[in-house]
This record gives C-alpha cells, sequence and structure tokens, in this order.
C-alpha cells in the first residue's frame, strides 16, 4: 500500500514545532541538527541496490526530501546510514548494531508466524515439539540452529520489515517493506515475542509512512499552539 505524499514543508514544520516546544518549556533548543542529511538519488539507489529491493514509495520521497532520520511519532525515527560501507538501520548511538533489511521473503504477519517457524524447522529436517505459549519455537529453533538460534529466530521474525521508530521502553514500530502490505506500519511490545500489531488511525485505518508521520506532525502543531 501505497499513496502520493507531498513532503515540501514538512521539514521546516518540524523544526518549527520543536523550537516552539523548546521556548514553551524555557529550553535552550539544541545544538544538534534535528534531522539526519537527506539522501541523494544515488545513496538511495545505492540502498536499494543492497538490500535488492524497493523501498516504499513514501519512505523513500522521505529519504530525499525531509531527512534520512529525526524526530517522529512516539520518539526519533531510526536513521539510515552508511556504516563501514554497508547501509542500515540504526537506533540513536548505536552504530554497532544496524538492522540489515532480510528482503529474501514477505514480511510474516503475527497470525502466520507459527505456521513460519513450522516450515523453517521442517526445511531443515527437524518436526517441531510442542509451541510454547509465550516463545513458541525458539527452544526448537535453538536445538536445530545451535548457539546462533535465538538470532535466526529473531531474524526471521522481522524479515521483511525494518525497525522504523523508537516508541518507548523497548516499543518499537516496524514498516513493512516486503509483501502484500508493503508500506503499512505495525506496532511491537517489548517483551520476547510480542505479536505486530496494525498501526491505525483514529478511524482505525491502517496507516503507511505518510499517513503515520503526518498524523504524528499535525498532533504536535496542535499541542504546541
Amino acid at each position: 500500500m501505497s499513496t502520493h505524499v507531498h513532503w515540501s514543508g514538512v521539514r521546516e514544520r518540524v523544526i518549527a514545532v520543536e523550537e516552539a516546544e523548546c521556548r514553551a518549556h524555557g529550553r535552550e533548543p539544541s545544538p544538534y541538527p534535528t534531522f539526519e542529511p537527506v539522501l541523494t538519488p544515488a545513496e538511495i539507489a545505492e540502498v536499494e541496490a543492497q538490500f535488492a529491493v524497493a523501498l516504499p514509495d513514501e519512505y523513500r520521497t522521505f529519504l530525499a526530501e525531509v531527512g534520512a532520520g529525526g524526530p517522529g511519532p512516539s520518539f526519533d525515527l531510526t536513521s539510515l546510514r552508511r556504516i563501514d560501507g554497508k547501509w542500515g538501520w540504526v537506533w540513536e548511538n548505536e552504530e554497532d548494531h544496524p538492522w540489515l533489511l532480510d528482503p529474501s521473503r514477505p514480511f510474516v504477519e503475527t497470525d502466520d508466524w507459527a505456521d513460519q517457524q513450522i516450515t523453517t524447522l521442517r526445511a531443515a529436517g527437524y518436526e517441531p515439539t510442542t509451541r510454547d505459549e509465550d516463545d513458541d519455537y525458539l527452544d526448537d529453533y535453538r536445538k536445530v540452529f545451535g548457539d546462533a538460534g535465538d538470532e535466526v529466530w529473531f531474524l526471521e521474525r522481522g524479515r521483511g520489515a525494518i525497525p522504523i521508530s523508537d516508541n518507548g521502553c523497548g516499543m518499537t514500530g516496524w514498516l513493512i517493506v516486503v509483501g502484500p502490505h508493503r508500506g503499512e506500519l505495525r506496532d511491537r511490545d517489548c517483551a520476547v515475542n510480542p505479536p505486530f500489531e496494525p498501526c491505525v488511525d483514529a478511524n482505525g485505518n491502517r496507516h503507511t509512512f505518510g499517513s503515520w508521520y503526518l498524523e504524528w506532525l499535525e498532533q504536535r502543531e496542535e499541542a504546541a499552539r
């Protein structure tokens, strides 16, 4: 899912509301740039070539016109940066652990996650045991993949999506990049195996990146008046 979004003026609006909030609370503006630099068309092409995927249009144009990271819903957007010659998504000050998109197969929705684990285990020649109430088949992944079991399980869960926002207290927002719901947002809690819940607006409509970001900005502007 993707629609055309006009990002003209959005960068300036976010900076203005950040400055207004600082004045209202008697704080000095941050000496650091509000946004990461925008990416050039060549840089965006590098990202898409590295991961062999086309980014959702609303996010791609945001990177080109607004910034590759900065303020966003809840706290901040993750930043898309080139680190040691490779592109990846990073939380603030965590460049040692960038998120590398796995575009090999579509994002797995919560209702399909248990079946996907069974498929993976059987493909490895292992018949799954009883599903755990909290961790599904994580113990089986450890038996099959050894020390890499947790990483294989975790990365498969986030396949086809990128962590797009820090929602605080370990909660995260995700942007689906591969699959039938490409361009939609999912919210995730901080437990070991929480569901990915569709991010919706006040009318229950599923958010795309553009509607999600602009709704947040409009709400901040209203609160700052």
